[in-house]
């Protein structure tokens, strides 16, 4: 009669492989890879310096083709690296409190090549809320919605963003 013992020794063996690709990064459904925590970093970079309002910060986040098509088919509210910048200085500039919080939900295709290349889209949960100066006076809003960030690697390997910002 054969011995199942290498049987047994064998799904042991794939179990464990198995297991170690499937280890998150604490507080999110993303897996634990470098390149999923390099991606990731960057976008909770952008989050801290959003809340600090950091315009110059958030700015040298964005890579130089950052495009922006605002979810719309119109052409007209489309914009670049340059109206990113005069986005963030007329929105932040209105902002008189802010909490941003993101869940990350799925990093896909950090594939690429080092030291350049490479493209991610992170997927995110956004819960926020938000203070704006009016005429009118103060308005509050709350902000609960899905985001999608896309993401390029430099030649300098730090991750940049496309769009999403």
């Amino acid at each position: 009669m054969p011995s199942r013992y290498p049987l047994a020794v064998i799904l042991v063996l794939a179990g464990a492989v198995g297991c170690a690709h499937s280890r998150m990064i604490p507080g999110t459904t993303v897996p634990d890879t470098e390149e999923n925590r390099a991606v990731l970093n960057a976008v909770e970079e952008y989050r801290q310096r959003l809340v600090a309002k950091n315009i110059e910060g958030l700015l040298l986040l964005a890579s130089d083709r950052y495009f922006e098509d605002s979810g719309t088919p119109r052409a007209d509210d489309d914009y670049g690296y340059e109206g990113l910048k005069h986005v963030l200085q007329t929105r932040l500039s209105r902002v008189q409190s802010l909490r941003y919080e993101i869940q990350y939900r799925t990093v896909r295709g950090t594939g690429g090549k080092a030291n350049g290349g490479g493209k991610a889209e992170v997927e995110v949960y956004i819960n926020g809320s938000f203070e704006l100066a009016a005429e009118t006076g103060e308005r509050y809003r709350r902000v609960n919605d899905y985001h999608r960030f896309v993401l390029e690697r430099n030649v300098n390997d730090k991750w940049k963003f496309l769009s999403g910002m």
